[in-house]
């Protein structure tokens, strides 16, 4: 009897070690991938009706309302959901507009985080595709980032 509740901890600690081990996997994914140095153009979202920022993919960039100008408040699981846009510096864009806005702000965790107008820059994990917007209007409180008027 003892055995086979031995057993049954071992195999539930490798099925839990192989969930962490997945977990850790996807999330560095998206590290990787929030982590690129991405360019910045603008591009005309037809569900929302006009220009937005989007990143040299074709991802659709956020802000979040909850942020202080300069200032991320999203870490832990919000940038999980939200990652931020991390950069080594501000990319260079061809809309003079938009590279004007354009600049970056730390992090805690000593990246450099992308802004524009002064508020931080997020993607959203439920897009995963150019063009995608899922995360507009995402609780009253995360949106696409408007594009200036040309």
């Amino acid at each position: 009897m003892r055995a086979e509740r031995f057993d049954v901890r071992v195999t539930a600690w490798h099925g839990f070690a192989a969930l962490a081990a997945s977990a850790a996997l996807g999330l560095a994914s998206l590290t990787a991938t929030a982590f690129a140095s991405p360019g910045v153009s603008v591009t005309t979202s037809p569900s929302v009706g006009h220009s937005i920022l989007v990143d040299d993919r074709g991802m659709t960039l956020y802000r979040y309302t909850e942020d202080q100008t300069g200032t991320s408040v999203c870490y832990a699981g919000c940038a999980v959901a939200w990652p931020p846009v991390i950069v080594d510096t501000v990319p260079a864009v061809d809309n003079v507009v938009v590279a004007q806005g354009l600049g970056t702000t730390g992090r805690t965790d000593g990246t450099t985080q992308l802004t524009y107008l002064g508020q931080p820059l997020y993607y959203y994990v439920g897009d995963t595709k150019p063009g995608d917007i899922t995360g507009d209007a995402s609780d009253g409180v995360w949106y696409v980032v408007d594009a200036p008027a040309a």
